[in-house]
């Protein structure tokens, strides 16, 4: 009697084990360790994008003013034989990548002009460094982020503030994700 209960017993945890193994990756539920590994993979992923871009506010109304930004992103991407310059296809690509936004064509208005390079115009810009301090899921499956962020100003003092960002999915970018706005709150700073 012992013998066929142990038999019973082993055979529904096989059983049950098999049924687990075959369930649909939907229907599993993560255990808490998986779901810190996969909130450590979005949190660096969102905050290489964020610490990559240099486009805020209402600069997502204008592709050429984001197409400005991404060079500054750029710069480590510099032409190696003239360092006044950066490939117009990588700053293109940069920008259908972190925006998804196809630039057609920039507007080079420098008499610098080189045919398939952008003139990398030699002026101050500020800086910003991200933490990420919270990513929640929406309904429709993108990301609302919220961020610390260390703004340092050429021109000026480095100040604190928050940054929200919307992120969404889109396997053609080399990212995963895009940028759809980040917003920057700049006025509890005064500014």
């Amino acid at each position: 009697m012992k013998n066929r209960i142990l038999v019973l017993a082993l055979s529904l945890c096989t059983i049950a084990l098999f049924a687990c193994a075959f369930m649909p990756a939907s229907a599993q539920v993560e255990t808490p360790a998986e779901q810190a590994v996969g909130n450590k993979a979005l949190i660096a992923r969102f905050t290489n994008m964020l610490n990559r871009n240099y486009s805020y506010n209402d600069n997502f109304e204008d592709a050429e003013i984001l197409t400005d930004n991404a060079i500054i992103a750029l710069l480590d991407k510099r032409d190696g034989t003239d360092p006044d310059y950066i490939s117009e296809e990588i700053v293109k690509n940069f920008v259908n990548d972190m925006y998804d936004i196809g630039v057609l064509e920039i507007n080079d208005n420098s008499t610098m002009h080189k045919d398939g390079f952008v003139y990398i115009d030699p002026i101050g810009f500020t800086t910003y460094h991200h933490t990420v301090t919270n990513i929640n899921e929406n309904e429709d499956g993108s990301f609302t982020v919220l961020s610390d962020v260390t703004v340092n100003p050429h021109d000026s003092d480095e100040y604190k503030t928050t940054a929200k960002t919307l992120f969404v999915q889109n396997s053609d970018s080399s990212f995963g994700y895009n940028i759809i706005y980040s917003d920057l709150d700049e006025i509890q700073n005064g500014i």
